[in-house]
């Protein structure tokens, strides 16, 4: 079963995701920051990381950055959500928090997916910074381009 760390400061959304993550059948592990959530990562590296934008003592984005800088973790795919409006991350794409659960599912298979066949490519063929290698994507995509968020 594959693994999916969430993590969002409002349990309300936190019980809303794991309740679609489950019934999609992967395992959620919870975080309430992007502290606790980096340290979950490192302890046992998760599959996809599913982050709220705004939080507090680490946000969403110090998260993003602090996961491509490990190198251990810097391959997870990361999904970035937000109430807030766009972050303006570089690169990324972005769809507000309010989006129909169904693109949210949709958005999760899509990126385990690219994951999966990311690994299958030949190191040759992939470079570590390439765009099909380092991408952080925004919850609810929109445009597609190239981000190696350190």
């Amino acid at each position: 079963m594959r693994t999916i760390l969430l993590v969002d400061d409002e349990q309300d959304l936190l019980d809303l995701f794991r309740e679609v993550l489950e019934q999609m059948d992967y395992r959620v592990i919870e975080a309430h920051d992007g502290r606790e959530a980096l340290s979950l990562a490192r302890q046992s590296p998760p599959e996809l990381v599913v982050t709220d934008w705004m939080m507090p003592r680490m946000d969403g984005l110090e998260l993003c950055h602090a996961l491509h800088a490990d190198e251990r973790l810097h391959d997870i795919p990361i999904i970035l959500h937000s109430s807030s409006g766009d972050p303006h991350a570089p690169g990324a794409r972005f769809v507000p928090k309010s989006s129909p659960l169904e693109e949210f599912e949709g958005l999760v298979r899509r990126v385990l997916a690219h994951s999966d066949a990311r690994r299958q490519t030949p190191p040759a063929k992939a470079s570590r910074h390439s765009c099909s290698t380092r991408t952080t994507l925004l919850f609810g995509l929109g445009d597609s381009s190239c981000s190696t968020a350190h």
